[in-house]
């Protein structure tokens, strides 16, 4: 399909998601030592921080870290770039170079889409559904049924936490283990946005969780005191 017809803005934005994906992955396919792997990490210090890039354990985990921090997105290709050299990908370079001159053509559609996913606050793109199922194939028979009726039903999940939580965000949040500065910095940074608050609070969780971040909700919602919603969120689950 041309890319540069007008009145298909949805389907540039969706095959623009696709290309994405698939620059990911072949980062993740080229980074084929611990070696690559510390080279991609030493070209972002600038960004994350030492700390934060000591648990990166794969290109995955980096790629993550990235997008958590705004650093990487269809609109912001560029920490891909850095790794050329690094990946030393014929493969990545040329989809890359391809890639870039797609989002010249379209930076304004795609730029609308992603700034309106923002702000509805659905991450979830077409892009990270499928790397959730990459990640589902790739578990190797690790991740429990609970998990995956976790990530099958994640939006609804943290959207019912958005609403019934309100103001116990914060306890939230320090049950889940986040620091108080950690805490103030997402108040500081949507403090006219209560569910803004709450997804970043739980964002960040699972990140740190990983796997066992199931288990520390229903943990950290019984400390607060919320067995109503941790009751809620068992049913979602089964």
């Amino acid at each position: 399909m041309d890319l540069s017809v007008p009145g298909q803005d949805l389907s540039v934005y969706q095959q623009v998601c696709e290309r994405f994906l698939n620059l990911k992955l072949l980062a993740q396919n080229a980074c084929t030592s611990p070696e690559r792997l510390d080279l991609c990490k030493q070209l972002v210090r600038d960004d994350i921080s030492t700390r934060r890039l000591s648990r990166v354990q794969n290109m995955g985990d980096l790629l993550l870290l990235l997008e958590k921090r705004n650093l990487l997105s269809p609109t912001i290709p560029e920490p891909i770039g850095r790794w050329k050299q690094a990946l030393d990908s014929q493969e990545l370079s040329d989809a890359l170079t391809e890639y870039l001159q797609i989002i010249d053509l379209q930076r304004a559609t795609i730029r609308r889409f992603f700034l309106e996913a923002l702000r509805r606050r659905d991450r979830r793109t077409l892009v990270e559904k499928e790397v959730e199922k990459i990640k589902l194939h790739n578990s190797n028979g690790s991740t429990t049924p609970e998990t995956v009726g976790f990530l099958q039903q994640r939006d609804d999940i943290y959207a019912l936490l958005q609403k019934e939580i309100g103001k116990q965000w914060n306890a939230l949040g320090r049950s889940l283990k986040l620091s108080q500065t950690e805490l103030h910095e997402i108040e500081m940074k949507y403090q006219n946005d209560l569910k803004a608050r709450i997804w970043a609070v739980l964002e960040h969780a699972e990140h740190e969780f990983r796997e066992e971040f199931v288990e520390n909700l229903k943990d950290a919602l019984s400390k607060c005191r919320r067995n109503d919603l941790k009751r809620k969120l068992e049913k979602m689950l089964t």
